[in-house]
């Protein structure tokens, strides 16, 4: 009775487990199918769409008459004006001829304003830049949009000025300079305008520097001179018979400075054999932080033999005092902190240690003008004795005979000591 009843418990729960299992296994199908269609759902969602990125429109270059400076300008493709799930930059590449360099910019405005040099081509190339939901964050480029400009150049290549330079002396007044072109024909004109960035219009040179009436260069005040700007010129040069080639130049003013030259420089002896040397600057409108020097130091007075070039910003220095004369000269200009580049000054005279006296004359001086002054001496008798020689023989008319110096010199008083015969008054005594 047992039996039957404990395989009768078994046949039923055999009977209702199945049909769960069966249950269970198909509800794990159910999920994992369920996960599976949201994972191909989501990378559906992510998968970037495909975006075609049109380069720029309508790119052009202005030239608004600033003798260089172009403005570069562009339009935005058609095909991405809707577009807002992404940001759009722009790509430019402008070949820059003063650095014979390739300069890349990126921006999100459709204009930009470059200095070039109008003697040469303008290149000039722009692409489009996408980076958004778009495209999932993928940065896509399009292709380049390029534009060449010739250079308007007439008339022959070296009708152009040549010698072009310019210096701004102690910050207060600029000069530029040039030479006429080797194949410019006489009477030609010569006329500089000039721009920077705080004029609206280029101007003519308010002050010109003229050589037996032509025209060689241009004056500036400081006034019209700002730094760290775009300095541009344009050297036109005009004749009735033909045609000349204009030149272009873009300069910044703070690197061509030459300060003036050191008048004072002064030396101190000290009890432990240090000698120092210090100067005094001029005055003028450069900054002394802006200032380094280059001390030249010499032995013997005149400075005939160079010891040594030192450069420093200070303003003193200290040597050691040697037994002989130590002489010193100073320069300064403007250091790389203030300026890419720069002139020297001018040397001051040397300064010496021990000083000497006024009209003091070192032996070497004194050597050599002595024995210029014995070579002067020698020439200048022999040719005395020559010019008395020869009017001697002519006055016999024959060869003459051997004169000494001390008879030609006695002749030159009156005398007839060259005379090789005696006197008829004399002979008839």
């Amino acid at each position: 009775m047992v039996q039957a009843v404990k395989h009768l418990h078994r046949s039923s729960l055999t009977r209702f487990t199945g049909p769960v299992k069966r249950m269970l296994n198909s509800k794990k199908w159910w999920w994992l199918t369920a996960i599976l269609m949201l994972i191909s759902d989501w990378s559906q969602c992510i998968k970037p769409q495909e975006i075609t990125v049109d380069p720029p429109e309508n790119v052009g270059v202005d030239d608004l008459g600033h003798l260089g400076q172009l403005d570069i300008h562009w339009t935005s493709p058609v095909s991405l004006t809707n577009l807002t799930d992404c940001s759009m930059r722009y790509h430019l590449e402008y070949f820059n001829t003063y650095q014979n360099r390739w300069t890349v910019i990126r921006t999100v405005r459709t204009w930009y304003r470059a200095q070039f040099d109008l003697e040469k081509e303008v290149r000039v190339r722009i692409s489009t830049v996408l980076k958004g939901a778009c495209t999932n964050g993928t940065e896509l480029k399009s292709t380049f949009t390029e534009m060449v400009l010739q250079p308007n150049n007439t008339g022959p290549v070296d009708s152009r000025v040549q010698g072009f330079g310019c210096v701004f002396y102690q910050k207060e007044v600029m000069e530029c300079t040039w030479e006429t072109g080797l194949e410019e024909p006489a009477h030609s004109k010569h006329s500089l305008y000039f721009w920077h960035r705080e004029m609206e219009q280029a101007e003519e040179c308010p002050q010109y520097i003229q050589s037996n009436g032509v025209r060689t260069g241009c004056t500036f005040t400081r006034e019209s001179l700002p730094e760290f700007s775009a300095f541009n010129i344009c050297v036109n040069s005009s004749s009735p018979k033909v045609a000349l080639r204009s030149a272009f130049f873009s300069l910044q003013v703070q690197n061509h400075v030459k300060p003036a030259a050191i008048e004072a420089v002064h030396l101190e002896a000290g009890l432990d054999r240090r000698l120092q040397v210090h100067w005094d600057l001029p005055h003028e409108s450069i900054p002394t932080h802006c200032l380094e020097y280059e001390v030249e130091t010499r032995e013997g007075v005149g400075g005939q033999q160079l010891l040594q070039r030192n450069i420093t910003r200070e303003m003193t220095l200290t040597f050691l005092s040697m037994d002989g004369a130590q002489c010193f000269r100073v320069r300064s200009r403007v250091h790389h902190y203030c300026a890419d580049r720069g002139f020297w000054s001018d040397w001051s005279r040397w300064f010496c240690h021990p000083e000497q006296p006024p009209g003091f004359v070192s032996d070497a001086v004194v050597v050599c003008v002595l024995v210029i002054v014995v070579i002067i001496s020698m020439v200048v008798l022999s040719l005395c004795g020559l010019a008395l020689w020869t009017k001697c023989k002519g006055r016999e008319g024959k060869t003459m005979h051997f004169c000494p110096l001390h008879k030609l010199m006695e002749y030159s008083k009156g005398l007839s000591a060259c005379d090789p015969l005696p006197n008829k008054t004399r002979r008839n005594k």
